[in-house]
């Protein structure tokens, strides 16, 4: 079977990335093993692994919702990494009628996706936070970093390269 990123909705709120894709096409690897600074290289090593240096990566992330007429931000933490002088708003609605709200931002750069890596490594609240290109998606999250790809070989291959650092409880879950 085909796979491809468009099959992901990036707007889920109830499931990550990492279990709308097969197990063939996605890893994930717990932040938890960069809270210690001395594994911060291989950190970067695989940010730098996913996205080369003058890769076009977007992002998005969750913003905030409205109740009733108010609007509820929900804090990401970007202004001291991002620019955000490209921002854009995408409104969704759930199944009950709620309106949610996600950015998107344009030309986000490797080493912007490596600090906010950093900086959910070392505890820093964060919203889950999605980077992606035409044939993978990364997600960091408080607890995990998700990458789904359509390569299967070029993922073999990080899966290889990061094997001590990778996830292995959820691999072979049925998924799509």
């Amino acid at each position: 079977m085909h796979f491809s990123t468009e099959q992901l909705n990036l707007y889920e709120t109830d499931s990550t990335i990492y279990f709308q894709a097969p197990a063939s096409h996605r890893l994930r690897i717990a932040t938890s093993h960069f809270e210690d600074h001395s594994n911060l290289p291989i950190l970067r090593d695989f940010v730098h692994s996913i996205f080369s240096v003058h890769t076009l990566i977007s992002m998005m992330g969750f913003s905030g919702y409205y109740i009733g007429p108010k609007r509820i931000w929900d804090k990401q933490y970007l202004k001291n990494i991002i620019e955000l002088s490209n921002w854009k708003e995408t409104y969704v609605y759930d199944g009950e009628g709620e309106r949610f709200f996600w950015m998107t931002v344009e030309g986000i750069t490797t080493q912007n996706v490596y600090a906010l890596c950093k900086q959910t490594a070392r505890g820093r609240k964060c919203s889950s936070l999605i980077f992606y290109t035409e044939d993978r998606v990364f997600q960091i999250s408080a607890d995990v970093f998700d990458l789904v790809m359509t390569d299967e070989r070029q993922l073999s291959n990080l899966c290889t390269k990061f094997y001590p650092w990778i996830d292995t409880y959820y691999p072979n879950i049925k998924t799509m």
